[in-house]
């Protein structure tokens, strides 16, 4: 993988991959190339504890404030709309310690899992479990870094509003406004989280050529170049 600078607030989170290719036949078309599924997991250790943290996941004026804005009812059973025409059902939610949902975009309808556990020091361990069924063309083409780098914006985003990662980074954790993803901070860490998912690509069983291919269209999506 291409190397970069270490980024302390970019290696605050950790990421998993899993790729199950043997997806049922039914999903692919007359002569199509099929599926594949993947499940991206990125957690965190932010310094608040889970009853502290969930308002800011589950109620829509605290969203607001560093996700953007959320319409709907965020309670089991309940729909909503997000930023970007995505949006979703609520599947389940055990206050402050999971949240389940599904995350629906133009492209399809995803499972989402949000686990928040305490930590003996006080902060919570929260992980994002995002369940995708890709086409299998397209994500050779793109790889997970696609699909993830909007989760890593959130967290970013997250991390910011709560400095919540104060104890784990040795510089400020910047706001990913639009203006500073296109900015040449922004780049830096975009292309920061496209080789680490691209690395990850390589350990979840995907050749090294194809993963790098997949880095260089994460950032030209993201970047525009």
């Amino acid at each position: 993988m291409t190397v970069t600078e270490s980024l302390p607030v970019v290696d605050a989170v950790r990421r998993s991959l899993e790729i199950d290719e043997q997806v049922p036949l039914a999903t692919k078309g007359p002569g199509g190339p099929g599926r594949v599924r993947v499940l991206l997991t990125l957690t965190t250790n932010i310094a608040l504890a889970p009853a502290r943290l969930w308002p800011l996941l589950t109620a829509p004026r605290e969203l607001a404030g560093w996700f953007g804005p959320i319409d709907g009812e965020l309670r089991e059973g309940g729909a909503f709309r997000a930023p970007g025409g995505a949006g979703g059902h609520i599947l389940q939610v055990q206050e402050p310690h999971r949240l389940g949902l599904t995350w629906e975009q133009p492209a399809g309808e995803d499972p989402l899992l949000l686990r928040l556990d305490p930590e003996d020091d006080g902060t919570t361990l929260l992980a994002l479990h995002h369940t995708a069924l890709l086409d299998a063309e397209e994500f050779a083409r793109t790889g997970p870094g696609a699909l993830a780098l909007g989760w890593e914006i959130a967290l970013l985003a997250l991390a910011a509003h709560t400095d919540g990662w104060h104890a784990s980074c040795l510089e400020p954790v910047p706001v990913p406004t639009p203006q500073w993803l296109h900015g040449p901070q922004g780049a830096k860490y975009v292309r920061a989280w496209a080789v680490r998912w691209a690395a990850e690509a390589v350990a979840a069983g995907v050749d090294e050529a194809t993963a790098r291919r997949g880095e260089s269209e994460t950032v030209r999506r993201h970047l525009g170049r």
